[in-house]
């Protein structure tokens, strides 16, 4: 088996046991809307994942070297897992010098968690990185950032050929 179908059957299995845990999801649902209905707080997700390292095996040096040699990957799962939660919004990105595109969408959206549904629910953080080549990997990624509690999220990364459709920057008032 190629390592690219390894690592996407890996992928599978793990997006299996965590839809596992809930209803209305699935292994073929995106990672967003399984984290999402999990609704995990951070202790909840540690716990979950030492579950789901248990049950599904981490991944092997082989496959952590494939993903860390897809465009960006190690860029991108750095940068966001040292940023505090509190110092996003529900959208930004970056553009590179080559032409490259970062966009990064958080949820649930900071006026949901305004409402206090979970006001302990570590976010979720959807990179979609628009490389100036096409990229050969259409699975989403999972990877939980954990440098430290306020900063804690669940990071998914993904490859796309153009900017997700509903990311929209807000607005800037120009004046009062």
């Amino acid at each position: 088996m190629l390592m690219k179908e390894q690592v996407k059957e890996r992928i599978k299995v793990w997006k299996r046991f965590y839809a596992g845990q809930t209803t209305g999801v699935d292994e073929n649902s995106s990672w967003a809307d399984i984290l999402l209905k999990l609704n995990l707080s951070h202790d909840d997700s540690v716990k979950l994942g030492k579950q789901a390292i248990e049950q599904c095996m981490p991944f092997n040096f082989e496959e952590m070297l494939f993903l860390g040699n897809l465009p960006l990957y190690q860029v991108v799962k750095e940068l966001v897992a040292t940023m505090p939660n509190s110092s996003f919004g529900n959208c930004f990105g970056a553009t590179l010098p080559h032409g490259d595109d970062i966009y990064f969408m958080r949820y649930p959206k900071l006026e949901e968690l305004q409402k206090g549904d979970n006001l302990l629910q570590v976010p979720v953080v959807v990179a979609t990185i628009v490389y100036h080549h096409p990229v050969d990997f259409d699975a989403e990624v999972y990877a939980w950032c954990n440098l430290h509690k306020n900063a804690a999220k669940h990071l998914i990364i993904r490859y796309a050929n153009e900017k997700p459709a509903d990311f929209i920057l807000p607005q800037k008032k120009l004046f009062n």
